[in-house]
């Protein structure tokens, strides 16, 4: 039982290790594919500017071969971080933990929740199934509870018309309107009683 559990934890240090390797040897590959890419285009930028300036095409061809060997090389390295990629992960021998799935990848999940909760597939089904535009059944004209309105606001409803000037709605741009605004009758007798009874002490 020992020899059992001192050999599944090599394996799984050696795998460690192994992984470990890879994840390095990847991360430098693509630290290398960064710098050709880099290089890449200053060569083609250098092939814009020779061809442009009328270079003969001895000259041209020279970088159309390197920009040639640069790409070739982005592919191989492209192709290494693939296969690094695609090797899958060893699995344990008798004796081990297991490292396979325990359901498939492709198979419906469903996650842990007491039985008294509805599960979510259920409870997207009854919400898809149900018609937001449905009218409750107390809101029919027969069983409308006493109160609610039958007709749209009419705050809203005559929000967009305007009213006609006339004189009942007269502003006090007009001079009859304006003494009626401004000008009361109380106040205009006061004013005519104490002209004609100045106050003494003014004197």
């Amino acid at each position: 039982m020992l020899d059992n559990i001192l050999n599944t934890v090599k394996r799984g240090a050696e795998r460690v290790q192994r992984r470990g390797e890879e994840v390095a040897h990847a991360a430098r590959l693509r630290m290398e594919i960064f710098q050709l890419g880099r290089e890449l285009d200053a060569l083609y930028a250098r092939l814009g500017r020779a061809y442009h300036a009328g270079t003969p095409a001895e000259v041209l061809s020279g970088i159309q071969d390197e920009v040639r060997r640069l790409e070739d090389e982005i592919r191989a390295r492209e192709h290494l971080m693939a296969e690094l990629n695609s090797e899958p992960e060893p699995a344990a021998t008798e004796g081990g933990l297991s490292t396979a799935p325990a359901t498939p990848p492709g198979a419906p999940t469903e996650p842990t929740v007491p039985d008294a909760m509805p599960r979510p597939h259920h409870q997207e089904a009854t919400m898809n199934d149900r018609d937001p535009y449905q009218p409750p059944a107390d809101r029919t004209p027969d069983e409308r509870p006493a109160g609610v309105p039958t007709t749209p606001d009419p705050t809203m409803q005559h929000s967009d018309k305007r009213l006609e000037p006339g004189d009942e709605r007269a502003g006090v741009a007009l001079e009859a309107e304006r003494d009626k605004q401004f000008r009361h009758d109380h106040t205009i007798q006061e004013g005519k009683m104490a002209s004609r009874n100045p106050d003494p002490l003014d004197k």
